[in-house]
């Protein structure tokens, strides 16, 4: 049985019961009538959709697991080859992403009933050029080593019209996969794929570089999505590297990635090697899992080393070998870092006529949201420029340029918070005022009273768990991997 469901979020699934169900078919259909028509209400609807999901008495997680999108029929075939210039299908995401085309490879192995990971290739380019990407060669990795892996690729267009932010100067814009709408953006991707093939929610990896990888930089630091992320030849100015705790990363780059012959024979500072050897420095000292490679070459031949070719790339994803392919999302980290807004942000250009790097708020990380809070000052890294950065017309205009970590602040809101066992949390916070503490069986015994201490302070709670709090935890980012069924909002005091 097929139920005919709304588009939004359900598109093509096929919402049998699972086996191990305790449920009657009938409660198990009513169950998801009402998930289906909670989350597609106004909030002045859902009232009375509550009681009922609150009183569901099955089995969450394989709730969820029949819930989840799986594919559809309608592109398992669609395998084996490079697709180009395709365009959204599910209908609300093409109407926030229109004019977005992207290119992808499933390979000729893939099968509906296993789960693959998915590989979000984010382009350099630096301008405005919408439609061009999809005429690139490459998606990001090799077809050898897709079809030898398990993971299908997408290529995508960098965010632009409908999704520039409010008073930028499109061909003067070189930071297309760091403004406010890309978070988004490939969080609709991820949403579009998982309705065309099985996807695991929790073995989604993002690589960029150049322009990508800027944007690479800016969505490790950013978001809780990721299982791996790769980051080439990108760039950053202030960041919020300790929001990457739980987020792997490969960065390569080349030491001659700014170089000057004479001037015609010349690269800017723009993503100067300065920038990946911070990174890996802080991120050493952090000690967070990640790996640094550093070639031989420049920006346009990073492919170099020791005088011979040599591709970094291939120790980050090689079919069945490299970095990424054993990474796994893990839904409950023991230790987890939320902070708004977090990112990591370049210089205000004044030829975008505004800011495109100015962040949005970032309210959650995998089961902490920050409910409400009072900006103050949270500490950020800081990689102090000077000189010029842009094309030098001489050699000493271009040796005019030095860079050296320090540490600044921005206004925003923090909290770090560690699952001790044995029902037990702590948390320490920056300008929060309140914050709500997602729970699932597999962090803490939920039947139990649940101990939390907020910078020092003790606090008991009980927690009920529900298919409501499941389906409101996953309304946050709409992440199938991130489902709590329980919840506790803590007042700060």
């Amino acid at each position: 049985m097929k139920l005919q469901v709304l588009p939004i979020l359900f598109l093509g699934l096929n919402l049998l019961p699972l086996e191990g169900h305790a449920e009657t078919d009938a409660e198990f259909q009513s169950a998801v009538d009402s998930a289906k028509a909670w989350l597609n209400a106004p909030a002045e609807d859902r009232g009375n959709l509550e009681e009922s999901l609150e009183a569901y008495g099955g089995d969450i997680d394989l709730f969820f697991e029949a819930l989840r999108p799986k594919g559809s029929d309608a592109h398992a075939e669609i395998k084996g080859r490079e697709v180009r210039g395709d365009t959204f299908t599910v209908p609300r995401l093409l109407e926030r992403n229109e004019d977005h085309p992207f290119n992808f490879y499933v390979p000729s192995h893939y099968d509906p009933d296993k789960p693959m990971g998915l590989l979000l290739w984010m382009h350099g380019g630096g301008t405005y050029k919408p439609g061009k990407n999809v005429n690139r060669r490459g998606i990001g990795a090799d077809p050898k080593d897709l079809e030898e892996g398990d993971f299908i690729a997408v290529a995508a267009e960098a965010c632009h019209g409908v999704n520039f932010p409010e008073g930028a100067v499109p061909d003067a814009m070189a930071g297309r996969w760091s403004v406010p709408a890309s978070e988004r953006y490939l969080s609709d991707l991820v949403n579009e794929f998982m309705h065309r093939y099985h996807i695991d929610p929790n073995r989604i990896v993002l690589k960029g570089y150049s322009m990508g990888g800027i944007g690479a930089y800016n969505h490790a630091m950013r978001t809780d999505r990721f299982a791996a992320v790769g980051i080439g030849g990108g760039s950053w100015t202030w960041g919020t590297f300790d929001t990457m705790l739980n987020t792997p990363v490969f960065i390569w780059h080349g030491k001659e990635d700014s170089y000057w012959n004479a001037p015609g024979d010349c690269r800017n500072r723009m993503t100067d090697v300065c920038h990946a050897r911070f990174a890996h420095e802080i991120l050493t000292e952090l000690g967070y899992d990640h790996v640094y490679v550093e070639t031989d070459g420049g920006h346009n031949d990073v492919n170099r080393l020791d005088g011979k070719w040599f591709s970094p790339t291939d120790q980050f994803f090689k079919g069945r070998t490299g970095f990424m392919v054993d990474k796994f999302r893990d839904p409950y980290p023991t230790k987890v870092v939320a902070m708004t807004p977090r990112g990591s942000y370049e210089v205000i250009d004044p030829l975008t006529s505004g800011d495109p790097f100015r962040q949005a708020e970032s309210l959650h990380d995998h089961w902490v949201s920050i409910e409400n809070h009072t900006p103050g000052p949270v500490p950020v890294d800081h990689l102090v420029k000077e000189g010029q950065i842009k094309t030098a017309k001489s050699r000493e205009e271009w040796l005019n340029f030095s860079a050296k970590r320090s540490r600044s602040t921005f206004q925003g809101a923090r909290i770090e918070m560690e699952n001790l066992g044995n029902n037990r949390f702590t948390a320490r916070t920056l300008h929060v005022d309140s914050f709500r503490l997602w729970l699932h069986p597999r962090m803490a015994d939920l039947t139990k009273p649940i101990q939390v201490s907020v910078n020092g302070k003790d606090a008991e709670f009980t927690c009920q768990p529900s298919l409501l709090t499941a389906l409101k935890s996953f309304e946050r980012k709409e992440d199938w991997g991130l489902i709590y069924p329980g919840s506790i909002l803590i007042e700060v005091k």
